[in-house]
């Protein structure tokens, strides 16, 4: 697990944080492994670009304490929880949500307005989020208040009041949370985007699935939503990360913290810290969270059975906005957002590294920059499609990584009218086809320069630094997935010179293969493997990805029609002219995707 939270963190920044293959899927015969280990070992604790190591110690109930000196003023420190919205059920849906906004709300020693003033008396800054497969709580304060901060998210993380009022409160907080997001589509789009993929409305088969909205719908997305979260059954990340309408309606404080007590167990919690001796953090974890009973066998049952793989479904959604709702805030642009994702390699392939750096060759962005070095200003999107067609708005790549699957395509906005409909899908679908043919040697160095340079920058921050190393020691493989693996160790990270160095051993041919595994369905298994011998620590087990569903295509789009004849409703026969709708892969010369260049010249800017 490389501090792929750290490099797609990065991927999302920019608007881009093992299932065996189903029999019907092709399987191309195993390539021979290229070896990329560092020649010497290195023993622990493990060292980095600085001069401090990170050292990691297992408590003896399971809970795992791993931290990186340096000098300062300041401390942070975490509490990282194994338990995200893809271990829930169609019964607890969007209880990682809630318990997120029931932090800090009291606990068993504190009252709310306790809790409050000790943090406010600390002078630092507090704060818990939710994903798909992590809980975080972290603070940052001063050396001299270490202790009391460890007490604090111990309190937090372990005893917290989850009274039946609180509840309701959270649930108005939400409320009023979905009624800000439902007109924020550049983010809320994504969401959906990966609801689609893992177990959304692609079960229905490969046909187009048409939605109307309504104009008395609350915003454009309400039908999108209504038809999503009527689907039961759905696994892995596959399921929404936040609390949806239904969910709210049947939430109770009761099967909260009967959800809290399944899934926060010692063997789960990851406590990290950044700015103090390993020993100090170690002998506070121990006081505050030592004393958690480890798990019991049955609810170590209960978790391994929840936790369940996620399933590709992919499949094409057209959400049709004509006749429903404007944003209410005169300063949005009516605009058609296109997306054409595909499943991609988990966290633990080692061809995770080749698709961060495709993903920051192709960049993108908005059609406005204020520009600057790392700005993705000389990427292939920004320059071939950006600076080419005055009308696209927005175009970027899209990246989202998980333990067992991953998302990686192309997204773009533009203004709805018949000729942008016409070309949008061929543009994007051109730029895909051609990722797979050709990268630069000067594309590839620029792209690797600017990765690098990103996570360089970006561990710069503490509060980075230290999300880093409590995802990776926290990361662990799907119990269903680790059959047939050798074990996975329970402390583990890959430090950002040893990510430098993966991506710095990276070639064309790497970003090609890659490409072509991801867009045309090509299932090579990686040939790279970046173990380092007898270094338990430095170098993780990986895990080959294997795909979940059929090779096909994700695709959303929203906005208005322009006509019976719109030809961005028929973006189904265009993914098949140039081969990317699941079939056969695609040839290494198409003669059809040079000749469908030439219809562009005209709206060049």
């Amino acid at each position: 697990m490389l501090a792929t939270a750290q490099i797609y963190r990065h991927i999302r920044s920019r608007g881009s944080r093992l299932l065996l293959a189903a029999p019907f899927l092709r399987q191309a015969p195993p390539s021979p492994r290229r070896s990329l280990s560092t020649p010497a070992a290195q023993a622990a604790p493990q060292k980095s670009l600085g001069a401090f190591p990170t050292e990691i110690t297992t408590l003896p109930n399971g809970v795992r304490v791993a931290s990186q000196d340096a000098p300062g003023h300041f401390v942070t420190v975490g509490a990282y929880v194994d338990v995200g919205s893809r271990y829930e059920t169609d019964e607890t849906a969007g209880f990682c949500h809630m318990l997120d906004r029931l932090s800090y709300k009291g606990t068993k020693s504190f009252t709310r307005d306790q809790l409050l003033s000790e943090i406010e008396a600390l002078g630092g800054n507090f704060f818990s989020q939710t994903s798909r497969e992590a809980t975080i709580y972290q603070a940052a304060v001063f050396r001299k208040d270490l202790p009391k901060a460890v007490h604090l998210l111990s309190e937090v993380v372990t005893e917290p009041v989850i009274s039946a009022e609180e509840v309701e409160a959270a649930k108005e907080t939400i409320q009023y949370e979905l009624l800000d997001m439902q007109w924020r589509l550049d983010s809320s789009l994504q969401e959906k985007l990966q609801r689609l993929a893992f177990g959304g409305l692609g079960r229905l088969g490969d046909q187009a699935h048409l939605i109307t909205a309504k104009k008395d719908d609350a915003c454009a997305t309400s039908t999108l939503d209504r038809e999503l979260d009527a689907i039961r059954g759905v696994a892995g990340v596959g399921r929404s990360m936040i609390c949806t309408d239904a969910s709210l309606a049947t939430t109770s404080a009761e099967a909260v913290r009967a959800f809290r007590s399944l899934w926060y167990t010692p063997d789960r919690i990851v406590v990290a810290g950044v700015g103090m001796p390993h020993q100090e953090l170690v002998d506070l974890a121990r006081a505050s969270f030592g004393a958690l009973p480890p798990a019991t066998s049955e609810v170590l049952r209960q978790q391994a059975a929840l936790s369940v793989p996620s399933s590709y479904t992919g499949g094409i959604v057209l959400v049709d906005t004509a006749n429903g709702p404007t944003s209410p805030f005169p300063d949005d642009q009516n605009l058609t957002h296109v997306f054409i994702a595909f499943e991609a390699p988990s966290l633990l392939d080692p061809d995770v590294y080749a698709l961060a750096t495709l993903s920051t060759l192709m960049g993108g962005g908005g059609s406005f920059s204020a520009g600057g070095p790392g700005k993705g200003m000389y990427t292939r999107l920004y320059t071939q499609v950006l600076n080419q067609y005055h009308w696209v708005e927005r175009c970027n790549m899209v990246s989202f990584s998980f333990l067992d699957t991953g998302l990686f395509g192309i997204y773009a906005a533009v203004p709805p009218s018949r000729e942008t409909h016409e070309y949008i899908v061929p543009v994007l679908c051109h730029h895909l086809y051609e990722m797979t043919q050709k990268i630069t040697p000067e594309e590839l160095s620029r792209a690797k320069n600017q990765l690098k340079s990103n996570l360089l920058m970006s561990l710069e921050s503490r509060s980075v630094e230290l999300e880093d190393i409590g995802r990776q020691v926290m990361v662990r493989p799907i119990p269903a997935l680790a059959e047939g693996h050798p074990p996975f160790p329970a402390s583990h990270r890959v430090d950002v010179a040893e990510m430098c160095r993966r991506v710095d051993s990276l070639t064309a041919e790497d970003l090609l293969r890659v490409a072509r595994r991801v867009v045309l369905g090509d299932d090579t298994a990686s040939p790279l493997e970046f173990e380092q011998q007898g270094d338990p620590l430095h170098g993780h087990p990986l895990r080959h990805w294997h795909r979940t569903g059929a090779p096909r295509p994700t695709v959303l789009v929203l906005g208005a029609r322009t006509g019976p004849k719109d030809d961005l409703w028929n973006v189904r026969e265009t993914l098949r002219k140039w081969r990317l709708d699941g079939g056969e892969l695609a040839a290494a010369a198409s003669s059809q995707g040079s000749s469908k260049w030439g219809v562009f010249s005209g709206w060049r800017s």
